[in-house]
Parts: C-alpha cells; structure tokens; sequence
C-alpha cells in the first residue's frame, strides 16, 4: 500500500509480550500512561495477543475500563472496550476430534471464550507451565496459580468438543512427536494454521485465523483507514500484521522475520521502546 503523507495514526495496535510489556511481563506507569495517553487523544488502542486474555489476564494487566480493544488468540476473538465479542472464529469441530483422538498424550490447552480446556491435572499442567523459557524466570508460585484461573482440569475428549474451541496450545518437547503434530497440521491446511511465537510452541487455530487481518477487521469496524493503523510486534505470530500495515514497528528484540516482515525497527521492550514510540507518533500529530 502507497503511504498517503500527513496521515494522523488513529489506532494502534500492539502484541504484548516482548512488545508492549516489560521484562516482567507485566504492564507499568510508563505503559499504562500510554494507552491512557492514546485514549485521551481520541485514537483508539487494542492488544494483539495469541493470550486468551479471559477475565484473570486482563485484570493483572490493568486494561480493565482503559476503553482497550482486545484482540486475542491471534485474531480468533475480539472485544469491545466494555468487554463484549465483536468477532469470534471456531477450531473445525472434526479437526478438533481427529486431533485429540490422534495425538492422546499431547498436553493440549484448548481454548475457548471463557475457559481453557486440558486432559491433564492441575498439578500436570502446572509442572509443564513452568518448563516455558518465557514465564518461569518471571512468575512466582502464586501468579502461576492466579493466570491459572480460568483452566478446567481432567476434561474428556467428549467434554472438549461440547465447548466453542478457538485455540490450541501445546508444546511438544519429544522430537518425533513434534514432527507428527507438524505433518498432521500441514495434512489439514485448508483449516488450520500453526502461528506460534517460538519454534517449540503450537498455537494453533482456523487458518483464517492472524492478527493483520484482525486489526484490519477492527479497523474497518472503526471506519479507519489501513494507512491510519501503526502495529508492533516481535515475533512469529505477529508477521502477517508487520507485514500488513504500512505503519509497523518491530522491537530490537525481535525475531529477525520480525524485523524483515515490519522494515522498522525501534528500541527494546525492556526499556519501553513500544509506549515511548507510540507518544512520539501522538505528541507529533
């Protein structure tokens, strides 16, 4: 897309970890300043995040009465400010059966709106939860239990499909077992997508399913132009969105695809780089 000149950035639109948030993974004063800063101005704000974000996520951030838009699950599901769904995209129902019944002992997250769905115990699902490279340096015992929340443990393969699944998560260390789950996904691309954040990680969801083409779906709902939108981004998951927007930003912490999929890069995400820009663009204009 030609970039038109003297065009006023009305929504940003920002991945949140390694993006958005601080090295804790958390939200700050200097983050929270910002969204509120955005809002003040008359533009809009929304995450994109492949997080669920169900009710426990979204109060440790502070996004609750921000007038935040919330794209979760890497574009399967969208909310409003006030909390209410304005988009939802569904796991193929036969799909979802064949990949249960194929794959019995992979610890599956199946997400849905409200809650996450697993075979396994909670005690199961805690000691994989803290293999993650990405939260085991950050989360204490009871932030574990508390961003466990919304989980429904020991759940049947017949209990699972009754519920809307939208997502799958799941990461497979044995390598054989990884390279089984990569060929059945790649068998069924004509359905599904795998746009995982890191390489070891599955997030898994209908293939029209990516963040670009929900903050342009959010955007059209906005009546805002795609030349109007500015997105950040750091990873696997986000390059359909960097790669949309002619207003894209990578953090210099991210992938190199990132980077390449965006063409520009700002600071680190530990030193606020992605609040600090996002004024810049603001007090600018």
């Amino acid at each position: 897309m030609k970039r038109r000149k003297d065009v006023m950035v009305k929504l940003f639109a920002c991945d949140l970890d390694g993006t958005l948030l601080n090295k804790y993974h958390e939200t700050d004063d200097v983050i929270l300043d910002a969204v509120d800063q955005v809002i003040k101005n008359n533009r809009y704000f929304a995450i994109a995040t492949g997080r669920h974000m169900h009710e426990n996520q979204k109060e440790k951030l502070g996004m609750y009465h921000r007038g935040v838009y919330t794209i979760c699950m890497n574009g399967a599901l969208i909310f409003d400010p006030k909390g209410n769904s304005i988009y939802e995209n569904y796991l193929n129902q036969d799909f979802l059966a064949k990949v249960l019944k194929t794959f019995p002992t992979i610890d599956f997250e199946c997400i849905g709106k409200d809650h996450t769905f697993l075979r396994i115990s909670k005690d199961q699902h805690i000691k994989e939860f803290e293999k993650r490279s990405i939260w085991k340096k950050v989360l204490r015992k009871t932030d574990i239990h508390e961003f466990m929340k919304d989980c429904l443990y020991e759940q049947s393969d017949e209990e699972i499909l009754k519920q809307g699944i939208m997502k799958i998560n799941c990461r497979v260390e044995d390598e054989a077992l990884h390279h089984d789950l990569t060929a059945f996904i790649q068998a069924h691309s004509d359905i599904v997508v795998n746009a995982p954040f890191q390489d070891e990680i599955f997030e898994i969801t209908d293939k029209s399913v990516n963040k670009g083409e929900a903050v342009a779906k959010l955007a059209q709902l906005l009546n805002i132009a795609e030349d109007e939108v500015a997105v950040y981004g750091d990873g696997g998951n986000d390059l359909e969105m960097l790669s949309r927007f002619t207003h894209a930003y990578a953090t210099e912490n991210a992938s190199d695809a990132a980077k390449k999929a965006a063409g520009n890069v700002i600071g680190h995400c530990d030193d606020h780089a992605v609040p600090k820009h996002i004024l810049e663009i603001i007090y600018k204009s």
